[in-house]
């Protein structure tokens, strides 16, 4: 038995919280100039093309083809791989990024608020 993980008297609750969510991506000026975002969540990924939203974001769904079949949501420490192209063709930005979070803090990892990605 592992106690030195948690101080005497601290449960943490067996509940998993998952982030089903779109993943929110912001991509700075002078990146759009007309060419493509693709993304896909994970590292190993092939990234398929996604639109920009009326509020001038891209979302990115945890669905195929922008994930696995597999997959059943978002973790802290989970990355999204971003490949940014040019109306020309030529590719400016080719990243994998960790999906920002905020935490509840405390002991336990507890619901975590994800943030949205920003590529500037």
């Amino acid at each position: 038995m592992m106690t030195a993980c948690v101080p005497p008297g601290i449960a943490c609750p067996a509940i998993g919280y998952v982030y089903t969510a779109p993943v929110i991506v912001e991509i700075g000026a002078g990146l759009d100039d007309g060419g493509i975002v693709a993304a896909c969540l994970g590292e190993e990924c092939e990234p398929a093309a996604i639109a920009r939203n009326q509020d001038g974001v891209w979302e990115v769904p945890q669905e195929p083809p922008y994930t696995s079949a597999e997959t059943t949501g978002l973790s802290p420490g989970d990355g999204i791989h971003i490949v940014i192209t040019t109306g020309s063709g030529e590719v400016v930005r080719d990243e994998w990024v960790e999906v920002p979070y905020t935490g509840s803090g405390g002991f336990c990892p507890g619901p975590v608020e994800f943030q949205p990605v920003v590529i500037s």
